[in-house]
């Protein structure tokens, strides 16, 4: 089948062009022994940092062959090995040449029409591009590969249904997502530029609103295409002044419409897919979803936490599924480390001025999509973000102090609520430490705020700190700019450095530390900036300190232990991945 959407040979022959520029060496043909060796490789042996085969020759060999062979199953067998090395692969040491190579044999074999009607290697297709070619450097050899994702998508959406042809669209879905998720957050990167100058939306929209994607009854393919088309919103460039642009409010009526329509035949079913799928992933937060009620709805507090459990008078626990070892287990990690905070900081239990915070509220999620979806809808706050805890107003008599989390999903069996000891010292330092609310004090608070929840919460035992430190010492900041750190600095100065700067004052210099936390206790922030201020002096004795630590940590361990290049854990949303197509045999991704 040939169309004219599919890849021209001008543009083929300009990668090839590209590939020959790059250098001189290429070779023109692969070898077979190779090529066989991987056609023959197990996918247990292929999934494994130890292969041999996952090498930068080996995977140029793969390039040259992928676009020689017509044959359907050397086809899958290689691309099936693209994604391993994804995975497994020294993927950071690949130059431009290599990529190149890659595109071309993508390339050719679209232009082929080999993919036509074969829904695996369309499968594999749409996974080698968000593996391989998001980000800025690879976005202009990715612009010609685009075309071909729609071509499937209008194959598969008439396509039977099987788990064949559903993970074939499923990963195209996830294609468009993918690459636009890593774009939106470069919104002046070249691959965000070729995206949207690619008009994605148009055939994501044209499925949306096809019956297509109703598959046989399950609406799993439109949330995953709301989802994208999300996120497509999210690439576009932003007004100034705040407002939607025409080309914001254009998807969102485009949507609107498709969810209008769907609601009409659906009802709240339809409502639900338009809300998970589209507005929770726009941020559109719970004001907005009130407003369209049309096409949005809210879910109820107690069908999304059904279980509440109380740990003490002042610490009680909303989840969706933590059991009760589970619940046990948080209680006793919260309750333990509340000695060690009033021993660390002398507050002799006593709170501070004004202070009507009796009690925490813990919501640990299942996982963070459940976070994202119901902490906008339910509570009203942003969700782009790994967990947070809000104070409220502590002046206000009732007022609720929450900490929003979620289960350490990518650690399973192993059980662990993602930073429950470092939000829950938030709490503590705003009741007992802290005079008034979150954003009282003018500045200098990050370094205390952080560093403090990330000693208390993890002691002496910071391997991921002591990593940066030891990598970055011979640019480690000063004590004078970790005390002036903004959340704008990043994380290694937000937490990591912070954490450095409150052990090495517990440790060396407790009673300022401490002297510290009672001019914040007592709203005399003159007084904190003041002792800050004196405490530079001690730079010196700082610098040395951290070469001791870092002189004394050893990595070696994590060092040589082979690295998994995994998808991104807050790229996708679980609510989204259909029950039927499972990350098992054949389709293994990380």
């Amino acid at each position: 089948m040939t169309s004219p959407s599919k890849l021209s040979t001008t543009i083929i022959a300009t990668l090839l062009v590209t590939l020959s520029a790059c250098s001189n060496t290429v070779p023109q043909t692969a070898d077979p022994q190779i090529i066989s060796q991987i056609s023959s490789t197990s996918e247990a042996d292929l999934f494994n940092a130890q292969n041999p085969l996952l090498t930068k020759d080996t995977f140029m060999q793969a390039s040259i062959a992928l676009a020689a062979t017509e044959n359907v199953d050397t086809v899958d067998q290689l691309l099936y090995y693209f994604r391993a090395f994804s995975y497994y692969g020294p993927t950071d040491e690949l130059t431009d040449k290599e990529i190149t190579a890659l595109a071309t044999a993508l390339a050719q074999l679209a232009n082929s029409g080999q993919l036509d009607s074969q829904p695996r290697l369309q499968e594999q297709y749409a996974v080698t591009l968000y593996r391989y070619f998001a980000n800025n450097d690879a976005a202009l050899t990715l612009k010609p590969l685009l075309p071909q994702l729609g071509i499937q998508l209008q194959q598969l959406a008439v396509s039977p249904a099987n788990s064949t042809n559903d993970y074939g669209l499923l990963e195209t879905l996830k294609a468009y997502g993918f690459l636009l998720n890593k774009a939106r957050k470069d919104m002046d990167g070249e691959l965000n530029k070729v995206l949207i100058s690619a008009d994605l939306d148009s055939p994501l929209l044209a499925f949306a609103a096809s019956p297509a994607s109703i598959r046989f009854g399950s609406d799993w393919p439109r949330s995953n295409a709301y989802w994208a088309l999300a996120l497509y919103r999210l690439s576009l460039p932003s007004s100034e002044d705040g407002q939607p642009t025409e080309q914001e409010l254009a998807i969102d009526n485009a949507v609107a419409a498709i969810a209008k329509a769907d609601v009409a035949e659906r009802g709240y079913a339809a409502k639900d897919t338009y809300t998970a799928g589209f507005h929770v992933n726009v941020f559109g937060g719970q004001e907005l979803c009130e407003t369209n009620s049309d096409i949005c709805r809210i879910p109820e507090l107690k069908t999304a936490l059904p279980i509440e459990h109380h740990c003490s008078d002042s610490l009680f626990i909303l989840t969706q599924d933590l059991n009760e070892q589970e619940l046990a287990e948080s209680c006793t990690k919260l309750t333990s480390q509340e000695s060690s905070f009033h021993n660390l900081l002398e507050t002799e239990l006593k709170p501070t001025a004004n202070d009507f915070n009796t009690a925490l509220r813990v919501v640990a999620f299942k996982n963070w999509s459940q976070y994202h979806l119901y902490g906008q809808l339910i509570f009203d706050i942003n969700t782009d973000n790994g967990g947070m805890y809000i104070e409220g107003t502590p002046s206000k008599p009732g007022n609720q102090a929450t900490f929003f989390a979620y289960r350490q999903w990518w650690i399973e069996p192993e059980f662990k609520v993602w930073n429950l000891n470092h939000e829950y010292v938030h709490y503590l330092d705003g009741h007992f430490v802290k005079y008034a609310g979150f954003g009282h004090f003018p500045a200098k608070m990050v370094w205390w705020s952080e560093g403090l929840a990330e000693y208390v919460s993890k002691g002496d035992n910071n391997p991921s700190a002591l990593r940066v430190i030891k990598r970055d010492i011979k640019e480690a900041p000063t004590l004078e700019e970790i005390f002036a750190t903004e959340y704008k600095d990043g994380q290694d100065r937000t937490y990591k450095w912070s954490y450095m700067a409150i052990r090495f004052l517990a440790e060396n210099h407790h009673q300022d530390f401490v002297q510290l936390s009672q001019y914040l206790k007592t709203d005399y922030f003159e007084g904190y900036e003041q002792l800050m201020q004196s405490l530079t002096s001690h730079q010196a004795q700082f610098a040395n300190w951290l070469t001791v630590q870092v002189d004394a940590f050893d990595d070696t361990e994590a060092s040589t232990k082979p690295r998994l290049h995994k998808q991104g854990r807050y790229d996708y949303r679980d609510y989204l991945q259909p029950q039927h197509l499972a990350h098992g045999e054949n389709h293994l991704k990380f």
